[in-house]
């Protein structure tokens, strides 16, 4: 039985709305598209914001993935009447669909005392704000944050010449990703690029003199041109407060991506991909996971539940991937956090390795450093010897 909208409105122009939109046309969709976006640089690749964007000179390229035939309105999301299925907007004023789809994404987090002047990175706009700041002649930066987005801004900076320091108060970098893992290896390849590193700190007050920035931590003061924060991102959800949607952790919604009312009930015809959405898993809780193979995996399911089809993308497992320090780094499942950790495969004179995370009997989670042809074929349950 098809499900199929006449009219779907999309909030975000991300990659699983580009995803939704070409998945739903090749299944022969003929209705209309309305996409709204409030940046107005969107849409454009993310992750290259925070390594190649930074080292090269031009423009934010328009990305290659949006559907040409499908023009993006810049118009920001104010709110949501759920049961009319109608979007309130700061400059289209109020937009009727049969589908609503939430792909709003994550913004980043600030810290209650972050003072004006400290830069982030989510968007185009705070990408080539700190590119300008390190072509002025910044010299040092201090990263408050070491997840992906952060570590990946201290391999960059490094590369590019300044005098890199990042602060945590996790105890190693990446505890999230590697759900406790290779916290001890990630850390030397900040070393190795000469990061200087300072985990398990708070942070206590940042201040802004003529000269340079001083963050104190745990009793110390460090000093640089820049600072910036890297602690982590929070669903866009904001513009949702009045709507009655679960968002008590992004927009809550079934396994298939329909959104939860506040009751508990779904909302008829409200749906939610990519970062901003929580998925329920088979334990009842809610589990979000902000991964661009994710979200697209997100989007191509929900044109498939528009089609009538019984869709197999969200049975695959999560995957992420970092790029830093001249290594890529891959993840396949859920990482068990007390799970044992095996290297299976070495390659020092490339830092290649691939590691086994939980039982060899279970479905096992898999780590690739620098190991794609390995990290694929273990991840598709294959010998890594042919």
């Amino acid at each position: 039985m098809t499900h199929l909208p006449d009219r779907v409105v999309i909030i975000g122009a991300s990659v699983a709305s580009a995803m939704l939109i070409e998945r739903s046309r090749e299944l022969g969709f003929a209705g209309e598209f309305i996409v709204m976006d409030s940046d107005p640089n969107a849409p454009y690749d993310r992750p290259p914001l925070s390594k190649q964007f930074l080292l090269a000179t031009g423009p934010v390229e328009p990305a290659e993935w949006w559907p040409e035939a499908t023009p993006i309105l810049n118009a920001k999301a104010i709110g949501l009447l759920t049961d009319k299925r109608t979007v309130l907007t700061d400059k289209l004023g109020e937009v009727v669909a049969d589908a609503v789809v939430i792909a709003t994404g994550a913004g980043s987090i600030r810290l209650p005392n972050e003072p004006a002047g400290v830069l982030s990175l989510r968007t185009a706009e705070d990408a080539l704000a700190l590119r300008n700041a390190v072509d002025a002649g910044a010299a040092s930066a201090i990263i408050i944050g070491a997840g992906t987005i952060g570590a990946e801004l201290a391999s960059t900076l490094a590369q590019r010449g300044l005098a890199v320091t990042v602060v945590d108060f996790a105890p190693q970098p990446m505890q999230r990703f590697f759900s406790g893992h290779l916290g001890e290896e990630a850390k030397a390849w900040m070393h190795q690029a000469g990061v200087v590193t300072h985990f398990g700190v708070a942070v206590k007050s940042i201040q802004k003199t003529d000269a340079q920035w001083t963050v104190q931590v745990s009793g110390l003061d460090l000093h640089a041109d820049l600072v910036i924060s890297a602690v982590g991102a929070r669903p866009n959800t904001g513009w949702l407060t009045y709507s009655d949607l679960d968002i008590s952790n992004g927009v809550c919604c079934t396994a298939d991506g329909k959104a939860l009312l506040t009751t508990g009930e779904i909302a008829n015809g409200i749906f939610a991909i990519g970062d901003v959405s929580a998925r329920q898993a088979e334990d009842g809780t809610f589990r979000r996971f902000e991964s661009w193979t994710q979200a697209q995996r997100h989007g191509a399911a929900l044109a498939e539940y528009f089609a009538g089809f019984e869709s197999m993308e969200l049975e695959q497992a999560p995957y992420g991937w970092t790029e830093q320090f001249g290594r890529k780094v891959q993840v396949h499942g859920m990482l068990p956090p007390a799970g044992e950790l095996v290297q299976v495969y070495a390659a020092e004179e490339r830092n290649a390795a691939l590691y086994r995370v939980g039982s060899a009997e279970e479905d096992a989670a898999w780590i690739g450093v620098n190991a794609p042809r390995q990290f694929s074929r273990a991840s598709m349950g294959m010998s890594l010897l042919s």
